[in-house]
């Protein structure tokens, strides 16, 4: 069987993106390839042949009229360099993109030469049985989706983990509803290419089942390997985030740092440890890295990740509590979730109630749960008490990645849809 991959991220084991593709596909008999529209160069075992366009491409192809995108192969793939203007639409993105931005890209792409000669053979020379197209809030990603599939007329499995459809959102730019609206066009015509569309949350399946295609829950897995069980509780007690600090999450972890603050009047009694690859400005320095109490640290591999849970008590999962946050990721479920129940630690989660992966935990138990941003400090302080409580949920979070995230149920489930849909 031959798949071939249409995503935004480069396919990169380290990242969030590229390790959620690899956790997919791993163990999976077939021969892949990938169209990627991201900077940087591939670096997995699984894929070896790629067709790479960027913003950069896109760009360049406005202005001086010519195709955009280029192959690279798994000998080359871990020396592509990143063009200087990827470089800087990189800073940008880091920075936080805003609504305009994005209308922008999106014309930039629309009037881009993608649709070229080189795309073309690329995908007729690889010619797939069956196309993984993940389902981005992205418009010229839907596009290329398209394209392709027209070039081939072969099914298309989806996979969709973000609120890219819904109307139920707070913003006032005129340029987000412009995408919006936009994108719930084009949602509507690329979903009736589909034949199957993954998702992470009943709650998202519930309402894109409107749209009339068969669909089905499907979470990261994850594998233990020598993860030793639970026993003890460090002295200090040591909280860890990993992940991205946007939309408002670094308000929640402030939060957090204060409570840990003022726990530790008379003696350290809990630490917080924060790694993520985001910009940090002034306000959230000062606010969550005073050094003893609360300490950022720079984004780290998923290997360096492990061995940091490992001398770690509580890994974190939080969102902000700000209305128009809590409508954007209401349906989503974080992959960050599953490392966090796989890591060997006790989870706490630190969420509004009604959030996908909340509802999630909550219903199995799995983690220390709080709602309201008042409500932790009286948590941390239960804990500081109550270590024992830690051992309890960390092995609670291990028997529900045991029973929910298992490798070869879900690498069976996919092989399976793969297979009848190439027939």
């Amino acid at each position: 069987m031959k798949v071939l991959i249409i995503s935004l991220e480069t396919w990169r084991d380290g990242t969030n993106g590229g390790n959620v593709l690899t956790n997919l596909f791993t163990g999976m008999d077939a021969e892949f390839a990938q169209i990627y529209c991201s900077a940087g160069a591939p670096d997995n075992n699984i894929c070896t042949h790629y067709f790479q366009m960027t913003d950069a491409m896109a760009i360049d192809s406005l202005l001086h009229k010519r195709p955009m995108g280029r192959v690279i192969n798994c000998l080359e793939s871990n020396t592509v360099a990143m063009d200087s203007t990827d470089q800087a639409i990189g800073k940008v993105k880091r920075l936080g993109s805003s609504d305009a931005l994005r209308v922008v890209r999106e014309l930039v792409w629309a009037m881009s030469d993608y649709r070229n000669e080189a795309l073309k053979k690329f995908v007729l020379d690889f010619d797939p049985d069956i196309i993984f197209a993940p389902h981005y809030g992205v418009t010229y990603m839907l596009s290329l989706t398209e394209y392709v599939a027209k070039l081939t007329g072969k099914p298309i499995i989806s996979y969709i983990s973000d609120d890219s459809y819904s109307l139920k959102h707070i913003n006032y730019s005129p340029f987000f509803w412009m995408n919006r609206f936009v994108l719930r066009y084009k949602t509507r015509r690329v979903w009736k290419r589909y034949e199957l569309i993954y998702t992470m949350t009943e709650t998202q399946k519930e309402y894109m089942s409107k749209l009339g295609k068969p669909m089905k829950v499907l979470m990261k897995s994850a594998s233990f390997g020598d993860v030793p069980e639970k026993k003890t509780v460090g002295t200090p007690i040591r909280l860890v985030y990993a992940g991205g600090i946007y939309l408002n999450r670094w308000k929640t972890l402030a939060a957090i740092a204060d409570a840990i603050r003022e726990l530790n009047r008379d003696g350290v009694k809990l630490t917080l440890d924060i790694y993520t690859g985001n910009e940090i400005s002034s306000e959230i320095n000062k606010k969550l890295n005073d050094g003893v109490h609360s300490v950022i640290h720079g984004s780290v591999s998923q290997e360096e990740l492990k061995e940091i849970y490992h001398s770690s008590d509580i890994a974190l999962h939080v969102e902000s509590f700000d209305l128009k946050n809590r409508l954007a990721v209401r349906m989503s479920f974080s992959t960050k979730i599953v490392d966090c129940l796989s890591s060997g630690c006790a989870v706490m989660a630190v969420c509004d109630e009604k959030q996908g992966g909340m509802v999630y935990l909550k219903e199995n138990d799995a983690a220390i749960c709080v709602t309201d941003p008042k409500d932790i400090d009286k948590t941390l302080r239960t804990l500081a008490d109550n270590p024992q409580r830690i051992v309890e949920y960390a092995a609670k979070a291990k028997q529900c990645c045991i029973r929910n995230h298992s490798q070869e149920q879900n690498r069976a489930m996919i092989l399976e849809d793969f297979e009848r849909y190439c027939k």
